[in-house]
């Protein structure tokens, strides 16, 4: 795996070394992510070396690498096959009855987490790639023995296309990527294509507070639910809406017009409150009950590097973000 020390790649490797396959990798600087992969038996290598991969049946390579990477030509010239990193999470994404995949433009690495937890919680054993360290995780993936695997689903580059998920919830479309999309509507197109890609037995949750991510249901047999704040023509919605000092909202959600809960979150602003009920409508049609719920989204204390507390200087609270 060349990149291995990337933030998915690192993910992938070990979801294989669990399934029993012996794997090796390399990236340019050493880290921690990579001591963590040396502890579960895997070979890394500093530095890019052709030598690196002889004797591989596939070399798996991220696309930050450049087409002149030694390793990635040496195996071209044995003829090992060679596949980018999407294309084989495209393939994991096959190897599982239930792959949850969480996009939007804004959002996604929150979400995943917040789903994680909850089918943690849960006892629902799920596999997980999310797109930071999260501390609750203890790393940026989990490796489960259920069908249920749990994934950040990024638009870039139309990334997203190459997976076949059975669940989709879409918090967003804004403008993002236009250095590749050059404009909205492309990335409007890339998020019906990625829809399409539901059965019609799969799920959809959509923002209803988002007139674009509410369009995407036209396009899919798949069970459609909705969630908002300010469109309560929703089938999940926020009220009562209250902040304490830290910006930490507590919020009554109704489903289906009826009184669902009390939810209490450990991350602030209003936008984590849609993405709590995003994670909670996807949650509550998977069958996790409200306490699971409600005790795994108050654990949440943020993604690293998302909005993250770092601590209070001269009374000032500094956050990385």
């Amino acid at each position: 795996m060349i990149g291995i020390g990337g933030v998915s790649m690192s993910g992938i490797a070990e979801i294989l070394v669990n399934w029993g396959f012996s794997v090796s990798g390399s990236d340019r600087t050493d880290s921690e992510l990579l001591h963590i992969l040396k502890n579960s038996g895997i070979q890394i290598f500093i530095g890019h070396n052709a030598q690196n991969v002889v004797g591989a049946d596939c070399v798996v390579y991220t696309a930050a690498i450049s087409k002149d990477n030694p390793e990635l030509v040496h195996a071209k010239e044995l003829g090992i096959p060679t596949i980018e990193r999407s294309d084989f999470l495209g393939e994991l994404t096959r190897c599982y009855k239930n792959t949850i995949a969480i996009s939007g433009t804004h959002g996604k690495t929150t979400t995943t987490s917040l789903v994680s937890l909850c089918f943690i919680e849960a006892l629902r054993d799920p596999s997980i790639q999310v797109g930071a360290i999260i501390k609750e995780l203890g790393g940026n993936y989990r490796v489960g023995n259920s069908e249920n695997f749990i994934i950040e689903a990024c638009e870039y580059v139309e990334s997203f296309l190459k997976f076949s998920p059975k669940s989709e919830i879409i918090l967003n479309i804004d403008n993002d990527h236009l250095d590749y999309f050059k404009n909205f509507e492309n990335i409007k197109k890339a998020f019906v294509k990625y829809v399409k890609l539901l059965p019609d037995d799969g799920l959809l949750v959509v923002n209803g507070d988002d007139k674009n991510a509410l369009d995407l249901i036209e396009y899919t047999n798949a069970t459609s639910i909705t969630y908002g704040i300010s469109n309560k023509n929703t089938d999940f919605f926020a009220v009562n809406i209250v902040f304490d000092n830290n910006g930490f909202p507590e919020f009554d959600v109704y489903a289906k017009g009826e009184f669902y809960g009390r939810i209490k979150l450990s991350i602030p602003g209003m936008h984590n409150v849609l993405n709590a009920l995003a994670c909670i409508a996807l949650c509550d049609y998977y069958g996790i009950n409200l306490n699971s719920i409600q005790k795994a989204l108050l654990s949440f204390t943020g993604a690293n590097r998302r909005f993250e507390f770092k601590g209070t200087v001269n009374g000032a609270n500094i956050y990385h973000d």
